[in-house]
């Protein structure tokens, strides 16, 4: 199929999603043609899925039989922009980090790709610091298209101070001013590796302060692309006059028929009573946001449709942008091809899974880190859902498979803790909406049960500590334990503040994937795992 023919069949395919989407739109008032129509499409949360997804949800290696992809985005917008004059693309942050791809070519093969992405804009995820602000500043410096960040004001010593950000940026579209302004993720400095000197201010009012510079340039709609979550996009409707649209990310959030965490777009109102209409479109390439938007003569949003539409294998993928990915899957084969053990056991795992659930991958991880720390006085490991950033294929286990569940390079440390510190720390992991999120805690040689309809700081009810016999007592708050944990954990990432008053204990510190690998070759094949360390009663 030549570039014409792709180009057609997604120009087809999108125009009768558009045309179904539009008969079930949001609202229908009468139309008074004065007003702008405008049709966002937008991601958020890709993660170096370059190559989509494959049909275990894990990232793929090629197009051909994925779900999503860069290519497949790249088609789909540039055909969309082709037959509409109304169109505005963009990406909401966390390009970095979550594939294979990444973990060995790291940004580079992205600032390749999105040289021939068509976004109009994107902001900063809090991964986009993963590598330290010197290398995000070349990342930035590489793109064609601009970076919004209205809310990150480095201090001198920051080598962001030179990156070419930018608050906001102003499209024309159809003779009408649209602004856009960019909210980066203000917790980056604790979620990432942001240097000391990266500062951000508050995301309310730096909005608010844009909207009022945007008015007095004579901008008529504005779009806040933002990468803070959805419960904290939905506040950020709620708290600013002047935002027609929030395109977010950062809680790989799903929205549509039936969602549970609502329709698409969620419809929230600014303090003057107009609609604010919030969308995101989950993660990993697997979706591309389409958002229809009519404005009456004074601006206001009246009508609206749109979904999170799945790019399927059957959709065509941009042959310019796959003959890269190919190019670079090349430097894979090393690891894929570097068998370290096997595994038959049917367990719930994943990166969503891993932040509600015990979940295969943060299972075996903390069972060999303790493995590792018992024989040096360890009684408890412990791991963040969020760092285990896909599930652990069945059947051969190779290092490239390790690597993507575990791209960041932890190193493994043991700390000595309080029991009051572990059952902050769990308290901490379950503090998010539905006690649930990348901060939950992923545990061996521990047991605990939540209470999701609890207040925020009381959901944990029980806390057990389990020896190496399987004998269980109860966690003793004035007791003292020695746990198995990251350095990422231990440093206080991720918000564990308790966790960075931890007595340091002298550890071989080696790096959490090569004690995982040690584990799984010490024990291939894996065929069982002891569950019921987290329980949900409600």
């Amino acid at each position: 199929m030549n570039t014409k023919q792709i180009c057609s069949l997604a120009r087809l395919l999108l125009l009768a999603a558009s045309l179904a989407l539009a008969a079930c739109a949001s609202k229908s008032p009468t139309v008074q043609e004065a007003g702008l129509e405008l049709v966002i499409l937008h991601t958020n949360d890709t993660h170096a899925h370059v190559a989509g997804i494959d049909k275990y949800g894990n990232a793929a290696f090629e197009t051909a039989e994925s779900r999503g992809g860069f290519g497949r985005i790249a088609a789909a917008v540039r055909a969309f922009k082709a037959d509409h004059d109304n169109v505005l693309a963009l990406d909401a942050g966390d390009q970095f980090q979550g594939t294979l791809f990444y973990s060995v070519n790291k940004w580079s093969l992205l600032a390749e790709l999105d040289r021939l992405m068509p976004w109009d804009a994107m902001t900063l995820g809090n991964h986009e610091y993963d590598e330290g602000c010197q290398e995000l500043v070349q990342f930035i410096d590489s793109l064609q298209f601009p970076v919004l960040a209205a809310n990150l004001v480095p201090e001198k010593g920051c080598p962001l101070l030179k990156a070419d950000t930018v608050p906001h940026i102003i499209r024309e579209v159809r003779g009408v001013k649209v602004g856009i302004v960019g909210i980066s993720n203000e917790e980056s400095a604790v979620l990432a590796n942001a240097c000391k000197h990266t500062r951000f201010v508050d995301a309310a009012e730096t909005l608010r302060r844009q909207v009022k510079e945007l008015k007095a340039q004579g901008v008529e709609h504005i779009i806040a692309l933002t990468h803070i979550g959805l419960p904290a996009d939905r506040a950020l409707a709620r708290a600013v006059d002047g935002v027609d649209v929030i395109v977010g990310g950062h809680t790989h959030s799903y929205l549509g028929p039936d969602a549970p965490e609502g329709p698409y777009p969620i419809v929230e109102h600014s303090p003057n009573g107009n609609p604010v209409l919030i969308v995101t479109a989950k993660r990993a390439t697997q979706y591309l946001g389409q958002l229809q938007v009519r404005f009456d003569a004074a601006g206001v949003p009246e009508q609206w449709s749109g979904s999170a539409v799945e790019l399927s294998s059957a959709m065509p993928s941009d042959p310019a942008v796959d003959a890269i990915i190919d190019r670079y899957r090349a430097n894979l084969d090393t690891f894929r091809k570097a068998l370290v053990g096997r595994h038959s056991i049917d367990m719930a795992d994943g990166m969503d899974l891993c932040r509600e659930v015990e979940c295969l991958g943060g299972m075996l991880t903390t069972d060999a880190m303790l493995e590792a720390g018992r024989p040096l006085g360890m009684e408890i490991a412990v791991c963040n859902g969020g760092g285990i950033r896909a599930a652990l294929p069945k059947g051969d286990i190779s290092r490239g498979d390790l690597l993507t569940v575990h791209p960041f390079g932890n190193v493994f440390v043991m700390r000595e803790y309080s029991g009051e510190q572990i059952w902050q720390a769990l308290e901490h992991g379950v503090a998010g909406e539905g006690a649930k999120g990348p901060r939950m805690l992923q545990v061996a040689g521990l047991a605990y049960t939540i209470d999701s309809s609890k207040p925020v700081g009381q959901r944990i009810v029980k806390a057990e500590v389990v020896d190496a016999e399987g004998k269980v007592k109860p966690l003793v708050l004035k007791a003292r334990y020695g746990v198995a944990i990251s350095d990422y954990l231990a440093n206080g990432g991720d918000g564990y503040e308790m966790l960075k008053d931890g007595k340091a204990l002298p550890s071989p510190d080696p790096l959490v994937v090569d004690v995982l690998e040690q584990y799984i070759r010490k024990h291939t094949p894996l065929t069982t795992i002891q569950t019921g360390r987290i329980t949900r009663i409600r």
